[in-house]
Protein backbone atom coordinates (compact mmCIF):
# COMPACT_ATOMS: atom_id res chain seq x y z
CA UNK A 1 0.00 0.00 0.00
CA UNK A 2 3.19 2.17 0.86
CA UNK A 3 4.38 1.44 -2.30
CA UNK A 4 2.00 1.81 -4.46
CA UNK A 5 1.59 5.83 -2.56
CA UNK A 6 5.25 6.63 -2.77
CA UNK A 7 5.21 6.01 -6.70
CA UNK A 8 1.48 8.08 -7.35
CA UNK A 9 3.78 10.78 -5.23
CA UNK A 10 6.74 10.23 -7.80
CA UNK A 11 4.63 10.00 -10.65
CA UNK A 12 2.75 13.38 -9.87
CA UNK A 13 6.09 15.18 -9.06
CA UNK A 14 7.75 14.22 -12.08
CA UNK A 15 4.90 15.49 -14.20
CA UNK A 16 4.77 18.89 -12.27
CA UNK A 17 8.33 19.32 -13.41
CA UNK A 18 8.43 18.62 -17.16
CA UNK A 19 9.68 20.88 -19.26
CA UNK A 20 7.14 22.14 -22.34
CA UNK A 21 8.82 19.57 -24.83
CA UNK A 22 7.95 16.74 -22.70
CA UNK A 23 4.60 17.70 -22.00
CA UNK A 24 3.71 18.62 -25.71
CA UNK A 25 4.72 14.62 -26.37
CA UNK A 26 3.00 13.35 -23.43
CA UNK A 27 -0.43 15.16 -24.52
CA UNK A 28 -0.58 14.24 -28.15
CA UNK A 29 -3.46 11.27 -28.48
CA UNK A 30 -1.91 9.32 -31.54
CA UNK A 31 -3.96 9.34 -34.40
CA UNK A 32 -6.59 11.67 -33.65
CA UNK A 33 -5.18 15.18 -35.02
CA UNK A 34 -7.31 17.40 -32.31
CA UNK A 35 -7.31 15.29 -29.37
CA UNK A 36 -5.17 16.19 -26.28
CA UNK A 37 -4.64 14.33 -23.03
CA UNK A 38 -4.40 16.33 -19.83
CA UNK A 39 -1.63 15.72 -18.09
CA UNK A 40 -1.13 15.49 -14.23
CA UNK A 41 -3.89 16.90 -12.20
CA UNK A 42 -2.46 20.72 -11.81
CA UNK A 43 -4.38 24.06 -12.80
CA UNK A 44 -1.65 24.79 -15.31
CA UNK A 45 -1.20 21.35 -16.69
CA UNK A 46 -5.11 21.51 -18.06
CA UNK A 47 -4.24 25.07 -19.56
CA UNK A 48 -1.50 23.87 -21.58
CA UNK A 49 -3.59 21.44 -22.61
CA UNK A 50 -6.14 24.03 -23.83
CA UNK A 51 -3.58 25.98 -25.05
CA UNK A 52 -2.71 23.06 -27.68
CA UNK A 53 -5.91 22.02 -28.40
CA UNK A 54 -6.77 25.62 -29.48
CA UNK A 55 -3.55 25.51 -31.88
CA UNK A 56 -4.38 22.33 -33.19
CA UNK A 57 -8.03 23.63 -34.00
CA UNK A 58 -6.74 26.38 -35.41
CA UNK A 59 -4.49 25.14 -37.66
CA UNK A 60 -7.06 22.13 -39.11
CA UNK A 61 -9.35 25.02 -40.55
CA UNK A 62 -12.28 23.45 -39.00
CA UNK A 63 -13.77 26.50 -37.64
CA UNK A 64 -12.88 28.47 -41.09
CA UNK A 65 -14.71 25.60 -43.21
CA UNK A 66 -18.00 26.13 -40.75
CA UNK A 67 -18.17 29.90 -41.12
CA UNK A 68 -17.86 29.52 -44.86
CA UNK A 69 -20.53 27.10 -45.32
CA UNK A 70 -22.96 28.93 -43.58
CA UNK A 71 -24.17 30.74 -47.20
CA UNK A 72 -23.89 29.10 -50.50
CA UNK A 73 -21.54 31.16 -52.50
CA UNK A 74 -21.53 30.68 -56.14
CA UNK A 75 -18.76 28.89 -58.01
CA UNK A 76 -17.53 31.47 -60.56
CA UNK A 77 -17.62 33.55 -57.52
CA UNK A 78 -15.04 32.29 -55.63
CA UNK A 79 -12.73 31.63 -59.06
CA UNK A 80 -13.39 35.18 -59.68
CA UNK A 81 -11.49 35.83 -56.41
CA UNK A 82 -9.38 33.65 -56.97
CA UNK A 83 -7.88 34.97 -60.11
CA UNK A 84 -7.99 38.28 -58.80
CA UNK A 85 -5.75 37.39 -55.93
CA UNK A 86 -2.95 35.29 -58.37
CA UNK A 87 -3.06 38.88 -60.49
CA UNK A 88 -2.20 40.76 -57.01
CA UNK A 89 0.40 38.27 -56.23
CA UNK A 90 2.22 37.95 -59.62
CA UNK A 91 1.93 41.84 -60.12
CA UNK A 92 3.80 42.33 -56.17
CA UNK A 93 6.15 39.59 -57.82
CA UNK A 94 6.46 41.82 -61.31
CA UNK A 95 7.75 44.56 -58.97
CA UNK A 96 9.47 42.96 -56.25
CA UNK A 97 12.06 41.44 -59.49
CA UNK A 98 13.49 44.50 -60.85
Amino acid sequence: MLNNLQKLHKVKFNLSYMNKKQKQHQSIVPGNAVAVNVIGTQREDLGFALKIWKRKVKASGVLEKIKDNKEFVKPSVTKRKQRQAAQFIQKIRNLNSF
